[in-house]
């Protein structure tokens, strides 16, 4: 960058880094919501209505996650984030897997394990994995025009305020 001019941080980076924040220090259940959320939040930023459905999540899954991933399908994962987001349950797993187990911080380290028909992974590494996938997706992706139009809209921190509502304080909006 010339001078010293700093890139701008895309705004869904303060989310990525609140779900690790969050898997590492006791809210490993916010993590997970958070984190089976991403291809969602990520279909809905790059098309041209702001919207996602179960399809283009299981697409994002299936073009955007590697061997991280690979003992769970996509129609697993998008199970996992309808189950948890919706029902406080990991879903009904009927594709790859019947079961998920999360090993919490502190505890022996599974990394995309599978064990007969249970799906076995560390909720720090399962978390980081996830949002590392989303980083580079960004980054790929940053100069979409949608991306760009809909990153605005994003949930985000609003320092300063947002004008003409709240100035002078740090918001969320």
């Amino acid at each position: 960058m010339p001078g010293n001019q700093q890139p701008q941080e895309f705004p869904l980076y303060a989310l990525l880094n609140e779900i690790n924040s969050a898997a590492n220090n006791g809210a490993p259940l916010l993590a997970i919501a958070m984190t089976v959320a991403l291809p969602d939040i990520c279909v809905s930023l790059i098309s041209e209505d702001g919207r996602t459905t179960g399809n283009l999540y299981r697409e994002w899954c299936k073009n955007n996650l590697g061997d991280e991933f690979s003992f769970v399908t996509p129609d697993d994962l998008y199970s996992m984030r309808c189950g948890v987001l919706h029902n406080g349950r990991f879903g009904d797993l009927q594709h790859g897997v019947s079961k998920v187990i999360f090993a919490l911080p502190g505890q022996p380290n599974f990394i995309n394990g599978r064990l007969n028909d249970a799906y076995f992974y560390s909720v720090v590494h399962f978390c980081r994995n996830f949002t590392t996938a989303v980083y580079n997706w960004v980054e790929a992706n940053r100069n979409d025009p949608n991306l760009q139009a809909n990153a605005e809209r994003l949930m985000q921190y609003r320092f300063g305020g947002l004008a003409p509502y709240v100035a002078g304080m740090t918001v969320l909006a």
